[in-house]
């Protein structure tokens, strides 16, 4: 049977309709039948998959503070009362450091929320953020607390190059870490990538191009979750020192190395390697014979025995940091960010529009890039410039 649009006893206009199932459709005569176990199984793959690991994990980890603070404060954490949640923002805003400075920040606090509406969302319960206690008390903490954003220093171009003039990358075994580091600094800027989305490529990712140099692709990323999937382009460089895909291929070349020949083969390979030769138009077979589902990079022993593990993000925040510092740079301020900070600063001091710096870092929204313009550019654009000062 259809459904019959049947009309109210005053309708005003054709939005008045209301339609109505048949008594079949309403009623179920009987009962669902229970689903197999391996589709349950299934329903909870996907939904654990519906966010990123380490969102998953620091939505859990969020989780747990909050209910360990209930259990403290004898207050009920689920459902949460809108009273309850803007009592933990409020006492958790208060905490101070030694050095007298707020603890924890608003971006954090914004964090704890995230995750305590979305797991009152998965339970089926109304979310506390949207509140307006809890909203009036979280722009409350944000008024407060305001302060300036501490960002990373970004690494331009001048300072890239003075970084990676100082990296041994002929000797053994340093050269091998050499080379590792070498090609983290210059695909890591050139690609404008977190440093998340340079720990995790493997060498399927990575694709020679005759024309663009290198194709990076990305299968998932802040912001493509879901994994659509996306190319960066890292194009041939001018100078070998600063060209991408050499730097790529110098540290394959130590991989294949590692993977197929000698130690003495190894060290022959160092020796003859040469920052002022252009390798990118050579055959690269290597990349035939290492095994792609492998990591890009990876960690590498004093020794210089080369692993099978990820780098972590925190392990190429820490390189960034110790070349930096081998180069007489201050290392506090800057980190892994500062690669890309350093792509963005640099692309629009050469007169990049936000859009084509958006084109290589996927920002979403160009007020992220106009963020960078304001404070590592503000000359650029700016009238003061015109004052005759």
């Amino acid at each position: 049977m259809n459904p019959q649009i049947v009309a109210t006893a005053e309708p005003t206009s054709a939005a008045a309709e209301v339609l109505v199932l048949p008594a079949a459709a309403q009623v179920p005569d009987r009962e669902s039948a229970p689903l197999p176990a391996s589709l349950i199984a299934g329903i909870a793959e996907h939904q654990a998959n519906s966010r990123a690991h380490n969102t998953t994990r620091a939505y859990r980890s969020d989780w747990e503070g909050f209910e360990r603070w209930c259990d403290a404060h004898d207050q009920v954490a689920l459902p949460a009362s809108a009273e309850t949640v803007a009592a933990f923002l409020t006492d958790r805003a208060a905490v101070l450091k030694p050095s007298g400075d707020y603890a924890y920040s608003p971006t954090t606090l914004a964090r704890w929320l995230t995750s305590i509406n979305a797991r009152h969302r998965a339970a089926g319960h109304r979310e506390p953020g949207r509140m307006p206690m809890v909203a009036t008390t979280m722009s409350g903490i944000r008024r407060g607390h305001a302060r300036p954003t501490r960002r990373m220093a970004p690494l331009l171009l001048a300072d890239l190059k003075k970084v990676l003039t100082t990296i041994d990358s002929t000797s053994y075994p340093q050269g091998i870490i050499g080379t590792r580091d070498a090609a983290i600094l210059m695909m890591g800027f050139a690609g404008a990538f977190r440093r998340s989305e340079l720990a995790s490529r493997v060498l399927g990712d990575i694709t020679l191009h005759p024309e663009d140099g290198l194709h990076v692709r990305l299968l998932t990323s802040k912001t493509d979750q879901e994994g659509r999937g996306s190319v960066k382009g890292l194009p041939f460089g001018s100078n070998p020192l600063t060209c991408a895909p050499c730097s790529f291929l110098r540290w394959v070349r130590v991989l294949d190395a590692a993977a197929f020949e000698s130690r003495g083969a190894m060290m022959r390979l160092l020796r003859e390697s040469s920052i002022d030769t252009h390798i990118c138009q050579a055959p690269a077979p290597q990349l035939q014979r290492l095994d792609p589902k492998l990591p890009l990079f990876r960690t590498v022993r004093r020794g210089g025995h080369i692993g099978t593990a990820f780098l972590s993000g925190s392990a190429i925040n820490d390189v960034v940091k110790r070349r930096l510092e081998a180069a007489g740079m201050d290392p506090t301020r800057f980190g892994g960010h500062s690669l890309r900070a350093g792509f963005v600063t640099q692309a629009l001091r050469a007169g990049a529009s936000p859009s084509e710096v958006a084109r290589q870092t996927f920002h979403r929204n160009l007020n992220t890039v106009l963020i960078y313009q304001r404070e590592s550019t503000p000359l650029r654009q700016n009238a003061v410039t015109r004052l005759g000062l």
